[in-house]
């Protein structure tokens, strides 16, 4: 009888741990839902393309090296120029700091490493 009443209160607290249906979402999805559209490699990504154009030598995100986690984590949060701002119930300070590992962990491919020329008329 102690193991069934043990069991049922285990799977019981199990249950009330996560809300019913909650996903995780981890740092390269939100990176993909929040950030890739404008600062993914490559043409067609406004925030690289500013970057390409201001001579950054990685324009893009992902492959940076030099991203600072507190001035992303103020962007982010303060926007910057077209980048809206987020506040913390669209983007929590742990999903922030989650992208920031995702972006610091990525390598940019070598065609990609080098700015995008702007061509003359």
């Amino acid at each position: 009888m102690n193991k069934l009443l043990t069991l049922s209160l285990l799977a019981a607290l199990g249950a009330c741990s996560a809300k019913q249906g909650e996903m995780v979402v981890d740092g390269s999805e939100n990176y993909e839902r929040y950030c890739a559209g404008c600062h993914n490699p490559g043409p067609g990504h406004p925030g690289t393309m500013l970057l390409a154009e201001k001579g950054v030598r990685v324009p893009s995100l992902i492959g940076r090296k030099d991203l600072d986690y507190d001035y992303l984590h103020s962007v982010v949060r303060q926007g910057l120029i077209e980048m809206p701002p987020f506040r913390p119930t669209e983007l929590s300070d742990t999903e922030i700091k989650q992208i920031y590992d995702h972006i610091m962990a990525q390598k940019l491919p070598a065609a990609k490493a080098q700015p995008a020329k702007n061509r003359a008329p």
